[in-house]
């Protein structure tokens, strides 16, 4: 486990390499690619984009990136914001909570992710865990 202070995001999204937005770009200029890895958990279409649950006791795995932060408190509000994370939580459309995250190489990472904030009844599940 990490005890870095917790610099770490792992996006499982448009956030991830391969998404040309200005905020993945921003992430990728502001950090460090880690590697890729997972947490368990259920992934959700939403619409264009993914929401995922965080689900400790679950089978199935949510696939995505870890990035490593330069400068957390800088570039944490404008990622909020372009996740909708909002102060009253109930009406966010992410949370931002940290999870353990297991890369690939088998270490394992605490970090920062978006968690999806709103009903997942009506949604379908991207089978497999990784979002395109």
């Amino acid at each position: 486990m990490n005890d870095d202070g917790n610099r770490y995001l792992f996006v499982y999204g448009t956030l991830m390499r391969g998404h040309e937005n200005p905020f993945s770009q921003t992430l990728r200029a502001g950090s460090e690619f880690v590697g890729k890895g997972h947490f368990t958990g259920k992934l959700y279409r939403v619409d264009w984009y993914p929401g995922a649950l965080y689900l400790p006791d679950e089978q199935s795995l949510v696939w995505g990136e870890v990035y490593r932060l330069f400068d957390f408190e800088k570039l944490i509000p404008e990622l909020d914001e372009y996740e909708d994370v909002l102060v009253d939580e109930a009406a966010s459309l992410y949370l931002r909570r940290e999870v353990p995250v297991n890369l690939t190489d088998g270490q394992q990472l605490v970090c920062w992710t978006y968690l999806y904030n709103q009903p997942i009844g009506h949604l379908p599940v991207i089978e497999g865990g990784k979002f395109h």
